[in-house]
């Protein structure tokens, strides 16, 4: 899933409303955060008026919105109707999301059947028996989990696919903008996820890692040696500490 850019911390809307209002707000609106699709914009509706508008910026389309009077609201009202705001957009760019990746899932499906129509209906049959141990053609049965990391995540197989089931040119082009973007974003959280993982590993197999720091103190005296001499004798005995001479 997509993630939600903040260019303007939710606390810090109102303050930032009033310091520029009459100046980059009098001249057009302003995105403060976007999820996929979707942005929230800031405009000064009048002099006393606040406005926010969820906006699908692909359709052009407002989705929602509301206005505070900024003499009657505080900063915590305004953050907490930001907050909500952001919420919005998440859950519909996730919703449109997933309804495009399950279109081209369908497609994948269509394509799995096609390859399996001798012996769909005997795998079916056979997925319909709960078993303890499991079904002897779990490896066979299309597996989203796999599916999706697989012949999805495969760039050429998944735009291959669009030209296969798209005849309209327009509808190609904005599903492979779609899926483009899609899988980087996917591959990205794979990456990440990963990078994660093996650096735990790799922290569990060396053990404990000693790591040193450098800390700022103020020490009263007449001078630097005597301020050196004092901090020594502040902590003396402590071999992990040492001064720099």
């Amino acid at each position: 899933m997509s993630r939600t850019f903040k260019y303007i911390q939710y606390e810090d809307v109102l303050k930032s409303f009033r310091e520029f209002q009459k100046t980059i707000l009098a001249e057009r609106p302003v995105f403060i955060a976007r999820h996929g699709d979707y942005v929230l914009q800031m405009e000064s509706v009048d002099d006393n008026t606040l406005g926010l508008k969820i906006i699908n910026n692909e359709k052009n389309k407002i989705i929602q919105s509301r206005t505070y009077d900024v003499n009657k609201t505080t900063d915590e009202l305004v953050a907490r109707g930001v907050r909500h705001a952001c919420q919005k957009m998440s859950e519909l760019s996730d919703q449109e999301v997933n309804r495009r990746r399950m279109q081209v899932w369908k497609w994948y499906i269509m394509e799995w059947q096609k390859k399996n129509a001798d012996n769909t209906k005997e795998m079916l049959n056979k997925e319909l028996i709960w078993s303890e141990e499991g079904t002897e053609l779990e490896q066979e049965i299309l597996d989203i989990e796999t599916f999706l990391h697989g012949d999805y995540l495969n760039l050429g197989n998944t735009l291959g696919l669009i030209d296969k089931y798209l005849n309209d040119e327009k509808q190609k082009e904005w599903f492979k903008k779609f899926v483009i973007a899609d899988i980087m974003e996917m591959t990205s959280e794979d990456t990440r996820d990963r990078s994660i993982a093996e650096t735990e590993e790799a922290n569990r197999e060396d053990g404990i890692k000693i790591h040193t720091y450098q800390f700022t103190v103020s020490v009263e005296a007449t001078d630097k040696e005597h301020a050196r001499a004092a901090l020594l004798s502040y902590l003396a005995g402590d071999e992990r500490i040492k001064v720099q001479k």
